[in-house]
């Protein structure tokens, strides 16, 4: 499961059921931080990460404060390892069929490159957050973060936060990510997405824009 925080709410909580058996059990805690701090007194000493405790609750103990426990460190993703994202990597490399629903999964698939001259873009609005490789090129990292609340008045008065002079409320941050000619082939292309959050694979669609 996938459990989220934040400044405001630093501690987390994953409250789902875990299937576990008597004996010894591995647990996996992978950690996305979504940027680092860049302002205020003493930002550089500011932590992110998996920082403890790590708790287990619902046992017939009760509460058992893991922090104790054998930890490993490691960084990065075996997929990044892999070359997954590379034309000679992903060959290698057994593929399950698609479920864009599925958290933290690498996805494939081939495309032929549109007749004509006109710029290509994918339309990544159905996704949730992850990166984009077209033949091993990284054609960026996308976010569909819609933007929440009131999108009334504006005033840029007193202090400010992030809920000042927003536009576009109920709409995504970025749709459409430019795919370079450059970078294409008649067919065979070959499209690696890794997804983060899940989504709809099904929305990804390849563009082209006429003037």
């Amino acid at each position: 499961g996938v459990a989220y925080g934040g400044y405001n709410s630093p501690k987390l909580t994953y409250s789902k059921p875990v299937k576990m058996w008597q004996g010894s059990n591995k647990i996996s805690i992978l950690s996305s931080a979504m940027g680092l701090p860049n302002q205020g007194t003493h930002y550089e000493a500011w932590n992110v990460g998996v920082l403890g405790p790590v708790t287990l609750s619902g046992l017939n103990q009760g509460k058992r404060d893991l922090s104790n426990q054998k930890w490993t460190y490691q960084i990065g993703l075996k997929g990044e390892s892999l070359g997954v994202n590379s034309i000679s990597g992903s060959s290698p490399v057994e593929w399950g069929s698609a479920s864009g629903a599925q958290p933290l999964t690498w996805h494939k698939a081939y495309f032929a490159a549109p007749a004509g001259s006109a710029p290509v873009a994918l339309d990544m609005g159905s996704m949730g957050k992850g990166q984009i490789w077209v033949n091993g090129n990284n054609a960026g990292r996308y976010w569909s973060y819609r933007a929440s609340g009131s999108c009334g008045a504006c005033s840029y008065a007193g202090t400010f936060s992030e809920a000042k002079c927003q536009t576009n409320c109920g709409d995504i941050s970025q749709r459409w990510y430019h795919v370079p000619r450059s970078w294409l082939k008649p067919s065979g292309n070959l499209l690696v997405v890794l997804e983060e959050f899940g989504g709809d694979l099904s929305g990804v669609t390849l563009m082209t824009r006429t003037t």
